[in-house]
């Protein structure tokens, strides 16, 4: 048992020796060749942690917007690399007209990744649904934070792109029933 415990403590240590630190905000190379953390050197994800509400009478959309540190990435392709990054995830409640249709606690349905900084933080967005494959869509958002007179926005930009595969059917095609351009204010 000794032993076992040797040869796992000496393997974490060498994988963290070889693991290079990166500002997240750098290019995410899919062709990395080396184990990466893509960290939040900066805190660039820190403006958009806390509660966002977008409310036009008819919609209501409440997101909540946490930092998760040390996320580890899918693989890339036949790669034995690994790649980790700071990310924002989030969960979300949407209501129309005053009735709930979604109350998603499940972050996996709205997060960011380690390429996710143009001009303005991306994120991709999804829908909960019933059907075995999941949508045949994604959502990929651009945040734009602004700040005036001490007033916190983040301007949500969605486009859906369309997918399918012949591995997994049926799809959910409905479109997304959240608008897709909003002005959300921090609560």
């Amino acid at each position: 048992m000794k032993y076992i415990v040797l040869v796992l403590l000496f393997s974490t240590t060498t994988f963290a020796q070889t693991l290079e630190e990166k500002p997240l905000g750098t290019f995410f190379n899919p062709n990395e060749n080396k184990h990466v953390y893509y960290k939040d050197v900066n805190n660039l994800l820190n403006k958009y942690v806390g509660t966002w509400v977008f409310d036009d009478g008819t919609h209501y959309f409440k997101i909540q917007f946490y930092k998760e540190t040390f996320h580890r990435e899918t693989p890339i392709g036949n790669k034995k690399i690994t790649i980790f990054t700071d990310r924002i995830v989030g969960h979300y409640q949407y209501k129309l007209n005053g009735v709930v249709i979604y109350d998603v606690t499940d972050n996996r349905y709205v997060h960011s990744t380690s390429g996710a900084f143009f001009n303005g933080l991306r994120i991709f967005y999804d829908e909960p649904t019933n059907a075995s494959c999941g949508r045949s869509i994604m959502g990929k958002v651009t945040l734009d934070y602004s700040n005036s007179n001490n007033i916190e926005q983040l301007t949500w930009n969605r486009t859906d792109t369309n997918f399918e595969t012949i591995w997994c059917q049926p799809f959910d095609k409905t479109p997304y029933k959240t608008p897709t351009n909003m002005i959300l204010i921090k609560q």
